[in-house]
């Protein structure tokens, strides 16, 4: 697997912030931090836009009231204007998408993104629980 220019610049300007980054595709890298993996997406073709996400950070289940569930997401995601909370299936998810002049100034927004993701979380977690499966966030 060969990264591409994008996020190899991602990685190495990360990794010089002692961030424990990893690429796991052409378009993305694994950041772990303090036990949380997110996921960094940049595609070749548009130097000016990247995703941040943390997946997973809620696990539905048949007892879950989906009404309270989106709810409570559409809720987090207006207290908190940049985050998007998705639900795809069973999985909760966490996101915010930024443009940026580049991959230099993109990294140095990751640290506060990463914070924000996490504040989403804690928001989300505040006002659904932990869930049958819950994740230290």
């Amino acid at each position: 697997m060969q990264a591409n220019t994008q996020i190899e610049h991602y990685i190495e300007g990360l990794g010089a912030m002692d961030f424990q980054v990893e690429a796991i595709d052409t378009h993305a890298a694994r950041i772990t931090l303090e036990s949380l993996e997110f996921v960094l997406v940049v595609a070749e073709d548009e130097p000016a836009f990247f995703q941040l996400m943390l997946p997973g950070i809620w696990q539905a289940d048949a007892g879950t009231d989906r009404a309270q569930l989106l709810d409570i997401a559409n809720d987090v995601m207006n207290a908190i204007k940049a985050a998007k909370v998705v639900i795809h299936g069973e999985a909760v998810h966490v996101s915010v998408e930024q443009f940026v002049e580049g991959p230099e100034q993109g990294v140095a927004l990751v640290p506060g993104l990463l914070e924000l993701l996490r504040s989403a979380v804690a928001e989300f977690h505040e006002r659904m629980g932990m869930g049958p499966a819950p994740r230290v966030h």
